[in-house]
């Protein structure tokens, strides 16, 4: 059976918001959907929850996700449980992990990618112990 990130859906309700005009430095925890339309900086983190950075949001912070949706700019390391979309217009400058990655037309993406799903971790790490 396989239960792969793709049947996984992603939370749809928005519940937190960022708007213009702010800016955050440090912690940034979250659950359900979370929008960034401002500045952020230090560590954004959820455990299955999605992230949405609008075209006017510049997160400079290492991400920890379910889902991440890149419209604007991040420079740091995404890890994404399920999926990353970077959309036009969108930027990443950093290493991402993740099972899916989907970049569009257009968009921006300077790192490395690793695509290493959670059940082939566990796999690869008890051959290594036998």
């Amino acid at each position: 059976m396989n239960t792969g990130a793709a049947q996984v859906p992603a939370p749809t309700e928005l519940r937190s918001r960022l708007g213009e005009g702010m800016e955050v430095a440090g912690e940034v925890r979250f659950s359900e959907v979370l929008r960034i339309e401002s500045k952020v900086s230090g560590k954004v983190i959820s455990d299955s929850g999605a992230l949405v950075i609008s075209e006017s949001g510049q997160v400079e912070a290492d991400i920890e996700a379910g889902f991440v949706e890149v419209f604007g700019t991040v420079e740091g390391k995404i890890t994404a449980k399920y999926r990353v979309e970077i959309h036009p217009g969108g930027r990443v400058y950093g290493d991402i992990f993740t099972p899916i990655l989907n970049i569009e037309h257009g968009a921006i993406f300077d790192g490395k990618c690793h695509m290493v799903e959670e059940n082939q971790k566990s796999q690869k790490g008890n051959l290594s112990a036998v």
